[in-house]
């Protein structure tokens, strides 16, 4: 609803003309009186005026004069001036001056309304433009901090331009330096306890960014990025590297300051991040500044901390070089090297593992387990390769659940509660092995029945995991299919697509939870697949044409 004001020095006149507006249907707007220009003026000060209808010819105050006066606070107001024959063309000079529109004393009440509707339709017009650019800008301010996190992950993966990293670092709005060397801080939550959902990680994981940001960008630059389901990694270069005053190299102990500023500040985010939201977090912090086109080997140094034995305890504090590495750095260099060069072989693994390779993933199995079992410092490097070897099992087993056939099979306790330093190598490589041999086997009983078994399974899985990413592309990465293949299979066998299917489900379990539950709606939305509750309202109302609260009266 817009406001307008009425001005005259005749009470008879401003009092009709609110009469009128206040009548006419076709107007819905809050309506203020003036008798005179001085009384109009405190009502702006205090008021934003949308319209304003000012007789021209006033005592003590003209409206042109007016005019100025409510330009100063309100730019936007329509001034729309009542005049005389006698007053015609001093009212066009106030035209061209910024009023809006004239009309003649003498004209109809039709007249009056139809100006006022135009004026409406001009605020209509430009709060349409406006609300355009400003979601234009919300877009953009949210599209920047997922460009800034895909430059700095490929960054860190090895696989960004760093020689273009000063012209990405401006485009995406990253404040450091890409010409200087950064400090690298990776954390890592410990324990993710009963925080299960996606989603709630997603956020937990971003909170624990903020907090990491807030507290050390008193003394530092800081740029961060969610690396893993579990990690963050964050970018550091001392604010005086930016300011105008830095000439040159900076000198060794400004680099040395921010290092131990950035050391001594991790307790106080663990602390945080433990008391406000309930995970404890580990952190590990490169004890050099690199260049960037060596941020993926600090990356990969950084990681395998927290897969060392070393990294294997609650709310830690590690850097890359112990007293060890400082003693003989050759060796360490050979050692850390050898650690990244095992981890990406296990990551290939995974790989292999997801999409049934049997004899890929044997034979590169076979590779890790010879070269690390005669590793001279077996107990550190047995940590780091089982804990990997059971996380990509754990991470396989979330997406592909096992049947109590499969899980009957598997020691599946060992994943998260064996003591590897109990188990020789030949009994890891026993463990892991028959793991593997035991999902390949099910991967074929699965995949040898016919059509129909594998929508039905699908459709298990849908109703089972509704709170996960059910996109065509996932489902098809799941049952092992090119997805338009199996979105033809789909519809061919149960005559509706997968969308289709997924809405059900999840719209069925929104009904029940709406029903049998006392969850907010935005925990609703969540536990069937939506991040924004916004998305899940809009598909709520277009199933069943009302909103979830709706529903929940009835």
């Amino acid at each position: 609803m817009y406001r307008m004001m009425v001005v005259d020095d005749l009470p008879i006149i401003v009092d009709r003309l609110v009469t009128l507006m206040d009548e006419c249907k076709q107007l819905e707007l809050e309506m203020y009186k003036a008798y005179s220009a001085f009384e109009a003026i405190d009502i702006l000060k205090k008021i934003k005026i949308d319209i304003v209808l000012t007789d021209i010819k006033m005592p003590g105050m003209e409206g042109i004069e007016l005019l100025h006066k409510i330009r100063e606070y309100w730019p936007g107001c329509k001034v729309i001036f009542l005049t005389s024959y006698g007053e015609f063309h001093y009212a066009k000079a106030a035209i061209s001056g910024g009023g809006f529109d004239f009309i003649l004393k003498f004209e109809s009440d039709e007249v009056i309304i139809k100006a006022i509707l135009k004026a409406v339709s001009a605020l209509d017009d430009e709060y349409a433009t406006i609300k355009q650019l400003h979601e234009a800008q919300m877009q953009k301010r949210q599209a920047v901090p997922l460009l800034q996190e895909q430059v700095l992950y490929n960054l860190l993966l090895g696989k960004g331009e760093f020689r273009r990293s000063k012209e990405q670092f401006s485009q995406t709005g990253i404040t450091l330096n890409g010409e200087l060397p950064v400090y690298v801080l990776m954390g890592r939550v410990d324990d993710w306890a009963a925080i299960t959902g996606t989603t709630d990680r997603k956020l937990l994981l971003y909170a624990a960014r903020n907090v990491t940001e807030e507290l050390l960008r008193v003394s530092v630059d800081i740029v961060s990025v969610t690396v893993e389901e579990s990690r963050m990694a964050c970018l550091l270069q001392p604010k005086a590297i930016l300011s105008d005053e830095y000439k040159g190299e900076v000198a060794d102990e400004v680099w040395e300051r921010t290092f131990f500023f950035v050391y001594e500040s991790i307790p106080s985010i663990q602390s945080i991040c433990r008391d406000l939201l309930k995970v404890s977090f580990s952190f590990a912090l490169g004890k050099q500044p690199v260049m960037l086109s060596q941020l993926s080997e600090m990356f990969d140094l950084l990681r395998s901390q927290f897969l060392s034995q070393a990294g294997a305890g609650k709310e830690l504090r590690l850097t890359n070089r112990t007293a060890s590495d400082t003693d003989n750095p050759t060796a360490a260099t050979a050692k850390h090297k050898m650690q990244s060069f095992v981890i990406k072989k296990i990551e290939l693994l995974a790989h292999y593992l997801k999409n049934g390779k049997n004899e890929e993933f044997d034979r590169l199995f076979e590779e890790i387990m010879v070269d690390t079992s005669h590793e001279s410092v077996s107990g550190f490097l047995k940590l780091e390769v089982y804990h990997s070897f059971a996380s990509i099992f754990s991470s396989y087993f979330r997406l592909h659940p096992p049947d109590s056939a499969l899980s009957a099979r598997i020691e599946l306790g060992k994943l998260t509660q064996a003591n590897p330093e109990d188990l020789s190598w030949e009994e890891i490589k026993t463990y892991f092995s028959a793991i593997a041999n035991q999902i390949f086997a099910h991967k074929g009983e699965v995949e040898k029945p016919g059509k129909e078994n594998i929508i039905l399974w699908l459709n298990d899985f849908i109703e089972k995991h509704i709170e996960e990413d059910l996109s065509l592309t996932r489902l098809a990465e799941i049952v092992h299919l090119n997805p338009v293949y199996l979105s033809r299979l789909y519809i061919q066998e149960t005559g509706i697509g997968i969308s289709d299917y997924v809405n059900v489900c999840r719209l069925e379990k929104s009904k029940e939870l709406l029903k049998n539950t006392h969850y907010k709606i935005y925990e609703i939305a969540e536990k069937v697949g939506y991040d924004s509750v916004l998305s899940f309202i809009r598909f709520f109302k277009k199933q069943i044409n009302m909103t979830p609260q709706e529903y929940r009266n009835l």
